[in-house]
């Protein structure tokens, strides 16, 4: 299984997390689980770079 996540999945987080900040009544909760999801979404796309990178830097040695 690989541990890099599909990007739709990263920018569902990031949607997810609008959803809950503008939800109606507006609650301390809803806060809370904008953030933590905002923050998941960050490392997804953290987790989406440097899987790139690490893609990248192999590719030149595999043509050798």
């Amino acid at each position: 299984m690989s541990k890099v996540p599909h990007p739709l999945h990263v920018v569902m987080f990031f949607v997810m997390a609008l959803n809950f900040a503008i939800w109606q009544p507006f609650a301390w909760w809803r806060a809370c689980a904008a953030v933590l999801m905002l923050g998941f979404g960050c490392y997804g796309i953290y987790v989406l770079r440097r899987s790139k990178r690490k893609e990248t830097s192999q590719e030149p040695s595999e043509l050798e």
